[in-house]
């Protein structure tokens, strides 16, 4: 072996020996972490979100000129915001953006990722709740009671709810037989009201009703319980009596005519026997039997009163032979 070559292998080995006993950091990338904050704004309409932050090592200096990198999601996961931000000498860094009114309320989801060369990536993951406009539905009364034949009113407002504008139908539900309803504006912009104006009609049915109120705007739906209590009009009443005093009328009519027929009866019966007590020859007693069958077809004598008297002039009349 020459000299140069016993001096190249020394040199090599000391290489690979300062290789393997060198610190493995020398080789590693440094650590860096996020610290950031969300804070979303409500507005008249829209919800305005700030995030902010800052990037540092371990050691707690800041890092500057990392990539900060943000996507934000909605309820349903899908991306609403995209942005890139890049750190500052003191390691901050900011981002805004709006979610519009018509956006789905519920949880979104900021994912924040930071890299810079010779830095390990860095990640951190905020969340916030965003409330979609709405409206409230609201009665001037939750209970109204009319006679037949009456009208009755109540107020309904819409109140808004973080900005709500759009237009509301109002319909109702569960209206009973005989009850009209009006209103004098089936379409509402909160926060305004619209009169109802219930109408009840004489045939209406008396009891307790419950009317059911539904505000409906772009897939939202709102609802409001109203009872309604029916009770007897004024003529309804005079009615009923009237029916029940004929009614009383009817049966005095039938009792006294039925007395009348008795009275009569036994007034022909005794008539009869009258006659006869005055002659029991027997003519008198064929005039008799004639005059009992002539009043047995009149219905003037009850039929076993027929057979008992015309059993004992049959058998008179066979005594006078």
């Amino acid at each position: 072996m020459s000299y140069r070559s016993a001096f190249f292998h020394a040199v090599l080995l000391l290489f690979l020996f300062l290789s393997c006993t060198a610190p493995r950091s020398v080789f590693a990338n440094k650590t860096m972490f996020i610290q950031a904050t969300l804070n979303p704004t409500q507005t008249r309409q829209d919800v305005y979100v700030a995030i902010t932050g800052k990037i540092f090592d371990t050691a707690g200096v800041p890092v500057s000129n990392a990539i900060v990198s943000i996507q934000v999601t909605n309820p349903q996961a899908t991306s609403v915001h995209l942005a890139v931000a890049y750190s500052e000498p003191n390691g901050t860094f900011q981002d805004n953006f709006v979610i519009p009114s018509n956006s789905p309320g519920g949880n979104y989801t900021a994912y924040l990722v930071a890299d810079k060369p010779g830095y390990d990536t860095a990640r951190v993951t905020l969340g916030f709740s965003f409330a979609s406009p709405d409206f409230t539905l609201q009665l001037s009364k939750s209970e109204l009671s009319l006679r037949q034949g009456d009208v009755g009113n109540l107020v309904i407002t819409l109140l808004s709810v973080r900005g709500f504008k759009a237009p509301v139908n109002i319909t109702a539900i569960d209206v009973p037989s005989g009850v009209t309803l009006q209103f004098s504006a089936p379409v509402v912009t909160p926060s305004n009201s619209t009169q109802v104006t219930i109408a009840v009609s004489q045939t209406a049915e008396v009891g307790n009703f419950t009317i059911t109120f539904l505000a409906v705007s772009a897939g939202t739906i709102h609802t409001a319980p109203f009872q309604l209590i029916v009770t007897s009009g004024p003529i309804q009443s005079v009615y009923i009596a009237v029916s029940a005093m004929a009614a009383i009328l009817v049966v005095v009519a039938v009792m006294t005519l039925r007395r009348r027929r008795r009275s009569q009866k036994r007034a022909a019966v005794e008539e009869l026997l009258r006659a006869s007590e005055a002659d029991k020859g027997y003519v008198a007693t064929a005039r008799v039997i004639a005059r009992l069958e002539e009043l047995r077809a009149a219905g003037q004598v009850d039929e076993s009163t027929y057979q008992k008297l015309k059993r004992e002039y049959e058998r008179r009349l066979e005594k006078s032979k």
